[in-house]
């Protein structure tokens, strides 16, 4: 079968392929599915992939303990006697006091597997709680879309609440707060940016306040169903917020050094681990410091380091050419 490039496709076979790679299916799965539906081997879907670039997640990234996560709150209810603004104190809470957990979902980067808890059928999260936390705890850092004004707040709040153990020094990455910090965008919501890059892994709709309302007041069926609903919708968070992370991470100063976490020289990518690493700029500070601006090959960072560890970087590069001639 001859070549079948990315352009011959066709809008909807597209739109197919970029939607079932943004879904949560095993890859095999996936590429079985569309050699099927386009007439081509599974090979072939995997170098359309390659070419929209949907794997990139794949080919660029190394699992070192990334967990991106997403949760869904309850509702607190307040009394008063009117619409518009108000000032609402705790007292004036009706029924229970805190904000509880409804949802969370989460997979490690690079993983194909998306995975989710709710709250159980008494709508308390301590048992949700309980098994995140395992796998929260294992994290070296964690990436969200506001996480650092809203998620990890809540994560922390409800593991005092309950008593549980939760990991104090833990790096977080809001994808939210760096968008905003170095890029001029006319939205910054997540449906947005996902759709103006063309990722399709896009926040999915759903019916707004009706869908707490049947989780929390409905009848065992409208909360089963909405329940459902919504751990679709945080799934589908958490699809949109790995891809969009992905592909801005060039584009941001890393906010922890993986190669040195791994045992590798400071030189290295600190976000692959890669040393295939090249020098791309010098700066001079005003103190007359002079500093190195490192770009990985594979992942297409940008990381600066000290010239020391740039004459560390070329001393290796003198011992293999060394090795080499020897």
């Amino acid at each position: 079968m001859g070549r079948y490039p990315s352009k011959k496709l066709s809008k909807a076979q597209k739109q197919r392929l970029i939607d079932l790679y943004s879904s949560s299916k095993p890859k095999a799965e996936i590429q079985e599915t569309l050699a099927e539906e386009f007439g081509v081997k599974p090979r072939m879907i995997r170098t359309l992939a390659k070419e929209l670039g949907l794997n990139v997640i794949k080919s660029n990234t190394l699992n070192k303990n990334i967990l991106i996560y997403d949760i869904e709150t309850s509702y607190v209810l307040f009394e008063g006697w009117s619409t518009g603004k108000t000032y609402n104190r705790w007292q004036d809470i009706h029924g229970e006091k805190c904000t509880k957990i409804i949802s969370v979902s989460w997979k490690w980067l690079g993983a194909d597997k998306v995975h989710a808890l709710t709250w159980d059928e008494n709508q308390c999260d301590k048992i949700l709680m309980q098994k995140f936390l395992k796998e929260y705890n294992k994290a070296s850092m964690v990436i969200g879309y506001n996480n650092n004004s809203f998620d990890n707040k809540i994560i922390n709040s409800r593991a005092w609440i309950h008593g549980l153990f939760i990991k104090t020094y833990i790096t977080s990455f809001d994808l939210y707060r760096h968008v905003a910090k170095t890029q001029k965008h006319q939205s910054k919501s997540l449906a947005y940016l996902c759709l103006v890059k063309g990722l399709t892994a896009q926040k999915l709709t759903h019916r707004g306040k009706a869908m707490w309302r049947d989780i929390q007041f409905g009848n065992k069926k409208e909360q089963k169903a909405a329940l459902k609903e919504m751990v679709d919708y945080n799934v589908g968070d958490i699809v949109s917020t790995e891809e969009l992370y992905v592909t801005l991470r060039p584009y941001f100063k890393h906010a922890t050094n993986f190669a040195v976490k791994g045992g590798l020289p400071k030189w290295c990518c600190p976000n692959s681990g890669s040393t295939n690493v090249k020098l791309f700029d010098t700066l001079f500070t005003a103190a007359g410091t002079v500093q190195r601006i490192l770009i990985c090959e594979e992942s297409k960072t940008q990381y600066k380091v000290s010239n020391k560890i740039y004459m560390d970087y070329l001393q290796r590069a003198l011992d293999m050419s060394w090795q080499n001639n020897a």
